[in-house]
């Protein structure tokens, strides 16, 4: 039950969140895909891919949605950066056969800086990263700065009053409403160009049924 793990244990759980690590990271990665996917789906519906385009995405997890991405128009270029070496490895094994392709490349990062040329790509998007960054301001000068003239940027989050009900969240993440990352955005120089609010039904680590209320933050350059 929830309500018997320690401080240490809700630590941890935080921890393995924030960046995966080791045969615990591997089945935090497959719980998060699991759980994320709904979000996920949201966000990459929200890139509206158009054929020959190049996408990063920013903390993929295991990467059992690329698939479907790369369905959504022709001969797309697919980019994951994270900071989990142990998600790195699991994503790679999930999508060896587009790696082969070289449709699919994975880069192992900080999370304060992004090893990308300037204007490199025509979307970036993340799902679930957001309460992690170290630098939010800088790290969004940095995705504007791989971004092409008249790129997107997609976020995905969930909301900070169903976030700060979860029992790990005090442990390193950084709660957001809506409108601080609006205004982070476009202190950063981008224009919001849509903000969905998105409801859907999740089953918490205890096993009932909550419900998860989340956002879709949709900018330009």
């Amino acid at each position: 039950m929830e309500h018997q793990l320690s401080e240490e244990d809700l630590k941890n759980i935080a921890k393995q969140l924030a960046c995966p690590e080791g045969e615990h990271g591997i089945k935090t990665g497959e719980m998060m895909h699991a759980n994320n996917i709904g979000m996920t789906t949201s966000a990459i519906e929200a890139l509206n891919l158009q054929n020959n385009e190049t996408v990063l995405e920013i903390g993929h997890g295991n990467g059992g949605h690329i698939a479907q991405l790369l369905l959504k128009a022709e001969n797309l270029a697919y980019f994951g950066a994270d900071i989990s070496a142990t998600i790195i490895a699991e994503a790679e094994k999930i999508n060896q056969d587009f790696i082969t392709k070289g449709k699919v490349h994975f880069q192992l990062t900080d999370g304060l800086t992004l090893p990308f040329d300037d204007d490199r790509f025509d979307k970036v998007f993340t799902v679930n990263t957001i309460y992690f960054w170290t630098n939010p301001s800088e790290y969004l000068s940095e995705i504007k700065r791989i971004l092409r003239p008249d790129g997107t940027l997609v976020i995905c989050f969930a909301d900070k009053t169903f976030m700060q009900n979860l029992p790990f969240t005090p442990y390193g993440f950084t709660l957001y409403e809506v409108e601080t990352v609006k205004e982070l955005l476009e202190k950063a120089g981008f224009t919001i160009k849509n903000t969905l609010k998105k409801l859907e039904q999740v089953q918490s680590k205890t096993g009932e049924r909550v419900e998860r209320e989340y956002y879709v933050v949709t900018a330009n350059v």
